[in-house]
């Protein structure tokens, strides 16, 4: 009888004791999130992407979670980076003048790089900011003579200061200026 009564507990369990195996495991699961942290790149991807299809906030907000745990001495990449992705965020929401601070901070903390000082001048650009862009490209291509994309500005940007000084010519009665004028101006619009 003794053994009939030590098998009614397992007759009362119709697994055959798996849950019992099963509560042990599941005490034994640890307590704490077990997955893999997002790295930098995949961040970095990440928030690119959202820049990508339009969402300069969600972005900025990703970029600003970040920011402050990542240090330009320690993580001179990562911060660089999301630098970058934060100056493009801000532009992106219409924030050019937070975009240019953006920059000017890059290129006092990051020297060696001639990429901030073009975005800056890209910007500079586009708020008619034309002496400002030309001393920005050049800074960038006194870091990086090679920088093709910065000579490249840099050229539009001396044919837009060339077509001001056309059109002062030409309200200043010059012969010529206008013809002059008109061919800086189709080189700008690309014709």
């Amino acid at each position: 009888m003794h053994s009939a009564s030590a098998q009614e507990p397992s007759a009362a369990k119709p697994d055959g004791g798996w849950q019992a195996l099963a509560d042990i495991l599941k005490k034994l699961e640890p307590s704490v999130d077990t997955s893999l942290p997002e790295t930098p790149v995949q961040a970095s991807i990440r928030i690119n992407q959202l820049i990508a299809s339009g969402k300069f906030q969600q972005a900025l907000n990703e970029i600003e979670k970040k920011q402050p745990t990542v240090s330009y001495m320690e993580q001179p990449g990562t911060d660089v980076q999301l630098r970058f992705l934060r100056a493009r965020a801000l532009t992106g929401l219409g924030r050019t003048a937070e975009a240019i601070d953006v920059y000017q901070d890059m290129t006092s903390k990051y020297p060696e790089l001639a990429e901030p000082w073009n975005n800056m001048a890209t910007l500079q650009l586009k708020d008619g900011l034309l002496d400002l862009a030309n001393e920005s490209l050049r800074m960038a291509i006194s870091i990086n003579p090679q920088y093709g994309i910065a000579h490249r500005n840099l050229g539009l940007v001396q044919l837009i200061m060339a077509n001001h000084s056309f059109d002062q010519a030409v309200l200043n009665g010059v012969t010529g200026a206008a013809t002059q004028a008109a061919a800086t101006k189709r080189i700008i619009n690309g014709n």
